[in-house]
Protein backbone atom coordinates (compact mmCIF):
# COMPACT_ATOMS: atom_id res chain seq x y z
CA UNK A 1 0.00 0.00 0.00
CA UNK A 2 1.25 3.64 -0.96
CA UNK A 3 1.55 6.22 2.07
CA UNK A 4 -0.06 9.47 0.16
CA UNK A 5 -0.82 11.57 3.01
CA UNK A 6 1.74 12.07 6.11
CA UNK A 7 1.09 9.67 9.00
CA UNK A 8 0.16 11.67 12.04
CA UNK A 9 0.40 15.18 10.06
CA UNK A 10 -2.33 17.05 12.54
CA UNK A 11 0.48 16.55 15.09
CA UNK A 12 3.59 17.08 12.90
CA UNK A 13 6.53 19.26 14.77
CA UNK A 14 7.50 22.29 13.20
CA UNK A 15 9.89 23.88 15.88
CA UNK A 16 9.60 28.19 15.87
CA UNK A 17 13.30 28.23 16.60
CA UNK A 18 13.91 26.56 13.08
CA UNK A 19 11.70 28.54 11.34
CA UNK A 20 12.90 31.75 12.45
CA UNK A 21 16.94 30.43 12.93
CA UNK A 22 16.64 28.82 9.37
CA UNK A 23 14.17 29.35 7.48
CA UNK A 24 13.79 33.23 8.10
CA UNK A 25 17.81 34.21 8.55
CA UNK A 26 19.39 36.08 5.56
CA UNK A 27 22.51 35.37 7.84
CA UNK A 28 22.46 31.88 7.62
CA UNK A 29 24.66 29.83 5.65
CA UNK A 30 21.99 27.69 4.32
CA UNK A 31 18.93 29.40 5.45
CA UNK A 32 19.52 32.84 3.63
CA UNK A 33 18.45 31.39 -0.10
CA UNK A 34 15.09 30.16 1.80
CA UNK A 35 14.36 33.18 3.45
CA UNK A 36 14.86 35.38 0.73
CA UNK A 37 12.15 32.88 -1.19
CA UNK A 38 9.61 33.14 2.32
CA UNK A 39 9.92 37.05 1.80
CA UNK A 40 8.77 36.70 -1.70
CA UNK A 41 5.63 35.66 -0.40
CA UNK A 42 5.31 37.91 2.75
CA UNK A 43 6.73 35.96 4.92
CA UNK A 44 9.80 37.47 7.70
CA UNK A 45 10.32 37.13 11.09
CA UNK A 46 7.49 39.36 12.04
CA UNK A 47 4.88 37.06 11.36
CA UNK A 48 6.76 33.60 12.09
CA UNK A 49 4.50 32.25 14.06
CA UNK A 50 1.62 32.42 10.82
CA UNK A 51 4.56 30.04 8.75
CA UNK A 52 4.84 27.61 11.63
CA UNK A 53 0.89 27.28 11.56
CA UNK A 54 0.97 27.07 7.17
CA UNK A 55 3.89 24.60 7.47
CA UNK A 56 1.75 22.53 9.98
CA UNK A 57 -1.06 22.93 7.34
CA UNK A 58 1.11 21.84 4.71
CA UNK A 59 1.66 18.35 6.65
CA UNK A 60 -1.80 17.44 6.48
CA UNK A 61 -2.86 19.19 2.72
CA UNK A 62 0.59 17.56 0.70
CA UNK A 63 1.51 14.37 -0.69
CA UNK A 64 3.92 11.81 0.43
CA UNK A 65 6.52 11.84 -3.06
CA UNK A 66 9.36 9.90 -1.32
CA UNK A 67 10.19 7.28 1.43
CA UNK A 68 13.61 7.15 2.46
CA UNK A 69 14.45 4.61 5.44
CA UNK A 70 17.60 6.35 7.40
CA UNK A 71 18.60 3.22 9.28
CA UNK A 72 19.25 3.61 12.47
CA UNK A 73 17.80 7.02 12.78
CA UNK A 74 14.53 6.69 11.38
CA UNK A 75 12.42 7.87 8.13
CA UNK A 76 12.65 10.54 5.91
CA UNK A 77 9.36 11.51 4.29
CA UNK A 78 9.06 14.18 1.82
CA UNK A 79 6.05 15.67 0.77
CA UNK A 80 5.01 18.12 -1.97
CA UNK A 81 1.82 20.75 -2.68
CA UNK A 82 1.19 24.40 -2.51
CA UNK A 83 1.83 26.37 0.85
CA UNK A 84 -0.07 29.01 2.46
CA UNK A 85 1.36 32.69 2.44
CA UNK A 86 0.45 36.23 3.39
CA UNK A 87 0.08 37.67 -0.02
CA UNK A 88 -2.06 34.18 -1.63
CA UNK A 89 0.10 33.58 -4.15
CA UNK A 90 0.97 29.88 -2.44
CA UNK A 91 3.90 28.62 -4.04
CA UNK A 92 4.85 24.81 -4.78
CA UNK A 93 7.23 23.60 -2.58
CA UNK A 94 8.82 20.21 -0.75
CA UNK A 95 9.03 19.64 2.78
CA UNK A 96 11.07 17.04 4.40
CA UNK A 97 9.65 15.32 7.61
CA UNK A 98 12.05 12.96 9.68
CA UNK A 99 10.04 10.00 11.71
CA UNK A 100 12.73 9.42 14.62
CA UNK A 101 13.40 6.04 14.88
CA UNK A 102 10.45 4.54 17.40
CA UNK A 103 8.32 7.92 17.20
CA UNK A 104 5.47 8.27 15.00
CA UNK A 105 5.63 12.12 14.57
CA UNK A 106 6.60 13.53 11.73
CA UNK A 107 9.15 16.44 12.81
CA UNK A 108 10.01 19.21 9.86
CA UNK A 109 13.73 18.99 8.50
CA UNK A 110 13.66 21.49 5.77
CA UNK A 111 11.78 23.41 2.85
CA UNK A 112 12.83 23.23 -0.70
CA UNK A 113 10.86 25.49 -3.07
CA UNK A 114 10.18 24.13 -6.51
CA UNK A 115 11.40 26.10 -9.71
CA UNK A 116 9.29 26.76 -11.42
CA UNK A 117 9.05 25.57 -14.91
Amino acid sequence: MMITILPNCSQAIVPLRKVEDYLLNFTHRQGKSKALFFSKFGYSRSNSRQLVEALREFACDSLVIEIEQKLPFGVRMTTEGRLRTPDSRNPSVRIGWFFDEFQSIPRLITVIPKKSK
